[in-house]
C-alpha cells in the first residue's frame, strides 16, 4: 500500500531500537445489538483482533450481553455512566467531572460498574473509558475506589489516576468535519506520527478508536485497510486491552 511508504522508514527505526509495535482496538458508545455492531465484530473476527467495547451503563440492555456471549474477541468495559454532558458550553463536553463533586461522580461510576457486572459478569473488563475521553483529575485520582483496574482516554494524556493507563491515539472518525471517515492517506500519516511518539516512549502500544454507530463507508474501509496493513502485511500483533495492562505496559523487544 503506497499510503504507508513513509511508515516503512519509521518501522526500520523501531527494529534498530529493538522494539516491536503493538496495537489494540477500542470502540465507544455501545448500548445494544445492531447491524453496525455486527459489522464491527465481523472485522474483529476476520483479523482475529481483540476489541474493547465501551458500553454506556444506563443505556445497555441484556440483549447486548447475549450478543457478546459467544464472542471471545470482544470484551465490554464501562463507558462513563449516561454519556451526558455535565458542564456548560462552550467548554469541551465532560461527564466525569464538570460542576459536580467527585463523590457524586464516583457514586455514579460505582452504580454503572455494578450494573454492567450484573449484565456481563466476568466478561466485563475493569477498564474505564470516559465519554469524550475526558475525566477530571480529582475523579481520576479516586476511580480505583470503585473497583476499576485501568483507565483509557486518548493521545498520551496522563489523567492523575494511580491505575495504569492505556490510551487510543488514532481515531478513524473525523469529528471536526461532519463525522466523516478519515481517509487512508490521513490515517497513514497519523500512524507515522504516533509511531514516532510511541518509539520515543520506549515502544508504547498504540490504540485505534472507532465508533461503530456513526461510521460511514470511508471509515469502515480505512479501518479494514489499516488492520490489513499492520497485521496481515507487517505481522504486528493486535492484543487485548487487559492483557496490555497486565504486562505493565512494558514494550516487547524484537
Amino acid at each position: 500500500m503506497s499510503a504507508f511508504a513513509e511508515v516503512e522508514a519509521e518501522l526500520r527505526l523501531w527494529r534498530e531500537h529493538g522494539f516491536t509495535p503493538r496495537f489494540w482496538l477500542r470502540d465507544d458508545d455501545a448500548t445494544r445489538p445492531s447491524a453496525e455492531l455486527d459489522k464491527l465484530i465481523a472485522v474483529a473476527r476476520e483479523f482475529h483482533a481483540p476489541l474493547l467495547l465501551a458500553v454506556i451503563p444506563t443505556q445497555a440492555d441484556a440483549g447486548l450481553a447475549e450478543r457478546l456471549r459467544m464472542e471471545p474477541l470482544v470484551t465490554p468495559c464501562v463507558h462513563g455512566y449516561a454519556h451526558k454532558r455535565q458542564n456548560a458550553e462552550p467548554a469541551p463536553a465532560i461527564e466525569l467531572g464538570g460542576d459536580r463533586s467527585p463523590d457524586v461522580v464516583l457514586a455514579e461510576l460505582r452504580e454503572g460498574l455494578d450494573g454492567l457486572r450484573q449484565i456481563f459478569g466476568e466478561k466485563l473488563s475493569g477498564i474505564l473509558a470516559p465519554p469524550w475521553n475526558r475525566i477530571a483529575p480529582d475523579v481520576a485520582a479516586r476511580i480505583h475506589e470503585c473497583g476499576f483496574t485501568g483507565l483509557s482516554t486518548n493521545s498520551w494524556h496522563v489523567n492523575g489516576t494511580r491505575l495504569p493507563e492505556l490510551n487510543t491515539q488514532i481515531d478513524i472518525v473525523d469529528w471536526a468535519n461532519g463525522r466523516k471517515g478519515q481517509s487512508l492517506e490521513w490515517t497513514a500519516g497519523e500512524l507515522l506520527r504516533r509511531l514516532q511518539q510511541a518509539r520515543e516512549r520506549g515502544g508504547a502500544p498504540l490504540g485505534i478508536l472507532t465508533h461503530h454507530l456513526v461510521m460511514d463507508d470511508q471509515a469502515w474501509q480505512t479501518l479494514r485497510d489499516l488492520i490489513l496493513y499492520l497485521k496481515m502485511r507487517k505481522g504486528f500483533a493486535f492484543e487485548a486491552a487487559d492483557d496490555l495492562l497486565a504486562s505493565c505496559m512494558k514494550p516487547l523487544r524484537g
